[in-house]
């Protein structure tokens, strides 16, 4: 599996959905992923073919080179696809926001309690070192342009 560091071409929320699939399996052939699938989104076979080829281009699947029935696995790990996600997403916005952004994801997402706990121990260490207010970073040279 590859490391976060290494930047690929985003994926499309469809390919996610196939990504998520193989990475539950380990690896899968294109039917397993199409019956998998097919109890969740109403695809066409040539829909879910198109998605694991664009995936294999992107550099998120490899194949065992079989003609018919072939096994694909994924080249970077969903851990590292999800950070990397985040990172692109992120890197994006004004940094003054980022803390409104990640304060809506917390009110919004199911976590468990060690997740909260392993937050709490990371915020507070960050507390120490912050900044009273981050700049905005969309104009350079305009430290506060967002309001």
């Amino acid at each position: 599996m590859t490391n976060v560091n290494l930047k690929k071409e985003p994926i499309s929320n469809s390919e996610w959905r196939v990504m998520r699939i193989i990475w539950s399996l380990g690896s899968a052939t294109t039917a397993e992923v199409i019956e998998n699938l097919d109890q969740q989104e109403d695809w066409q076979p040539s829909t879910v073919k198109t998605l694991m080829r664009r995936l294999e281009n992107k550099g998120y699947l490899t194949d065992d080179g079989v003609v018919r029935g072939r096994s694909f696995a994924p080249l970077i790990s969903e851990s590292d696809a999800m950070l990397s996600a985040g990172d692109d997403l992120f890197s994006s916005m004004c940094a003054m926001k980022k803390g409104m952004v990640l304060t809506h994801l917390v009110e919004d997402t199911d976590i468990s309690k060690s997740d909260i706990d392993e937050m709490i121990t990371i915020l507070t260490a960050k507390k120490i070192d912050a900044p009273d207010m981050v700049a905005c970073d969309c104009l350079p040279g305009k430290g506060m342009a967002c309001k």
